[in-house]
């Protein structure tokens, strides 16, 4: 009996290892998948990587719903738009077309790079906007044929997009016309940073002014990720 008792044992632990193999296997592939699927919509950087959470994973598949998949990218550049220090949480994914995710969440740093390719063009006509980062504010200037304008600007969330919203401006020690005011604040209501590749339902949720650009939060309910790994 002893000898029965053994052999059966050893059987468990050699299926059990099996097992842990094959999982670890199809979720190898499963990871993979994501990975090349997202590379199809967006220039990833080196490093950029996929995690499917949980154990089994086989287990997660059969029952319809995977707890989580995060994914992490230094850098990437989708529609001509850079986003740095992406990160990426789906919740409860269901791993059949079209890929629905229970909850989505992705944090990602817009560089002062995009900003100024965003919005270096968006300031009194003929007279671009140069934007800086600097001390914890965002802030743009502008040339006027010597004349240089400083304007300090918030961050705000308009229609799913980024926008500017002037919050004061400065010409040196002289007071700024009210005309000139009115002028910028007019054209910095038009331009838009549009972020790209956005399912239905996520949307941007938080904005701040960071080190060395804007720190942005897209968070959504019930999203299929489907144009993303689909």
């Amino acid at each position: 009996m002893r000898r029965v008792a053994t052999v059966v044992l050893v059987v468990l632990v050699v299926l059990g290892a099996a097992f842990v193999a094959v999982d670890r296997f199809a979720v190898a592939q499963a990871e993979n998948r994501v990975l090349a699927e997202a590379r199809e919509w967006a220039e990833l950087a080196p490093g950029t990587e996929v995690e499917i959470d949980g154990f089994p994973f086989l287990t997660q598949v059969l029952a319809g719903r995977l707890s989580e998949i995060r994914g992490r990218a230094p850098s990437l550049v989708a529609d001509g738009l850079e986003l740095q220090d992406v990160r990426v949480a789906a919740r409860g994914v269901t791993p059949r077309e079209p890929y629905r995710a229970e909850t989505v969440e992705i944090n990602a740093d817009i560089p002062v790079s995009t900003l100024r390719d965003a919005f270096g063009q968006g300031g009194l006509p003929g007279l671009p906007l140069q934007v800086e980062v600097a001390d914890g504010l965002l802030q743009v200037g502008i040339d006027a044929g010597g004349l240089e304008l400083d304007a300090r600007v918030e961050p705000v969330i308009v229609d799913g997009a980024v926008g500017l919203r002037l919050e004061d401006i400065s010409v040196g020690t002289a007071d700024v016309p009210q005309e000139v005011i009115d002028l910028l604040e007019g054209a910095l209501r038009d331009v838009r940073l549009e972020i790209p590749g956005l399912s239905d339902g996520l949307e941007p949720t938080r904005l701040a002014v960071g080190r060395d650009g804007l720190e942005l939060r897209l968070e959504g309910r019930d999203v299929e990720l489907g144009s993303w790994i689909g």
